[in-house]
């Protein structure tokens, strides 16, 4: 009787991930059939172009903030229609030093009790709204990353076809440096490319990564940005959706920013990343679900369900237990669940990768996966004893990424 109540408990749990994985190559056709489209030839009627604000939140940020502001100088835009503002937010160091010797307008804000991307928004968004500023909208770009050069008429075009937030694509800068830096490009990759882009093929929201996305200020009055918590892009995306909103995939312009090259790198950024994850599902899943099931609304109800989707070395780590609880508890229906979620979870990778053309050491750099799938299990299990940070701490940084095209 024990026995067949594992099984039965141990099968619930891998439907759950065989489900996810069913969606993951879901979004990974969708994708591909995406790529597969003709893209609309662009409007050949001379306009006034869009007058945008970029905002640059810095924290402490003087080694890499003038490679930010140099790639964004270096976009094809007019500069009168482009606002350069570097939010410089409780330094200590000479980030605003060297942002005013770049040429851009310095914001400075000192509020101890009050730290984080998420207030640094809040604070110049609300400066720009009181002091009647005219622009169209607004483009945020973290201070370590650097900018295609067609990110501003990227952004534009689809803000002129009608969207009201759009995020575009975001890689990992320096996939050359490290077998782990080569690994987290593929992190990026699957995650911020194929599943956004799948996403928006299908007519969901695509979600916010945080750096290089953009609103109209529109949006911005209907929907003011709110957003304080440890995650706060995909919750101002949660908040969107509420509110009847949804965001689009630019996927012809990027952000890219150096990963860490170790495994060990970011730690705090991972732990800040996953535990604001868990707050979201907390207080946005039930809510949207609801919302979507008593609205009809597809993308309020995916956008619930969306967030529930473990990572992918949880996937990994569950499935393979999993199949080695079928193999021994002799159960063949566990054993063969947990082998097809794994077969669909490297459909996912090895197709993913073979959309985005990733470099082929990226492929080499998967034989230490398990590496990392250990380091995310571990980190899983100190969130749920309650072991997850508070606050926002900054993220540690590594070199900035070099110019050029993504790998």
């Amino acid at each position: 009787m024990v026995v067949r109540l594992t099984i039965w408990g141990l099968l619930a749990v891998q439907g759950a991930l065989a489900a996810s994985s069913g969606y993951l190559v879901a979004l990974l056709l969708a994708a591909w059939d995406s790529a597969r489209a003709r893209p609309e030839p662009p409007s050949r009627r001379p306009r006034p172009r869009l007058r945008l604000v970029v905002l640059v939140p810095a924290h402490d940020e003087q080694a890499g903030i003038r490679a930010t502001l140099d790639s964004v100088a270096g976009c094809a835009y007019p500069a009168e229609a482009l606002r350069t503002i570097v939010i410089a937010d409780n330094c200590s160091d000479r980030t605003a030093d060297r942002a005013r010797a770049a040429g851009v307008e310095v914001w400075e804000r000192t509020d101890p009790t009050r730290r984080g991307k998420g207030p640094a928004l809040a604070w110049a968004l609300g400066r720009l709204q009181a002091a009647a500023e005219t622009y169209d909208a607004v483009v945020v770009l973290d201070a370590d990353c650097l900018a295609s050069p067609n990110i501003f008429s990227a952004i534009e075009g689809r803000l002129r076809s009608g969207a009201g937030a759009v995020q575009v694509n975001y890689v990992a800068g320096n996939p050359d440096a490290s077998q782990a830096a080569r690994l987290r490009f593929a992190g990026y990759a699957l995650t911020n490319t194929v599943r956004f882009a799948g996403k928006q093929r299908l007519g969901l929201s695509c979600g916010l990564i945080g750096s290089g996305m953009a609103f109209t200020s529109d949006l911005l009055r209907r929907a003011p940005w709110t957003a304080t918590g440890l995650v706060e892009d995909a919750e101002y995306h949660m908040r969107l959706i509420a509110a009847g909103e949804r965001a689009e995939f630019v996927p012809e312009a990027w952000v890219s920013s150096a990963v860490p090259t170790t495994l060990r790198g970011s730690p705090n950024q991972q732990a800040r990343w996953e535990q604001g994850k868990l707050e979201l599902i907390r207080q946005w899943s039930p809510r949207l679900v609801g919302a979507g099931l008593a609205r009809r609304d597809v993308t309020r109800f995916h956008a619930g369900l969306e967030c529930l989707v473990p990572p992918q070395s949880l996937i990994a780590a569950g499935s393979a237990a999993s199949a080695l609880a079928g193999a021994l508890l002799g159960s063949r229906r566990l054993l063969l669940l947990s082998t097809a979620t794994l077969a669909a979870q490297a459909s996912f990778v090895f197709g993913g990768l073979r959309l985005v053309r990733a470099p082929v050491r990226v492929y080499g750099a998967l034989l230490v996966a398990p590496v990392l799938v250990v380091g995310k299990v571990a980190l899983y299990a100190r969130l749920s004893v309650g072991r997850g940070p508070k606050t926002w701490v900054r993220t540690e940084r590594e070199q900035p990424a070099t110019a050029g095209e993504p790998r």
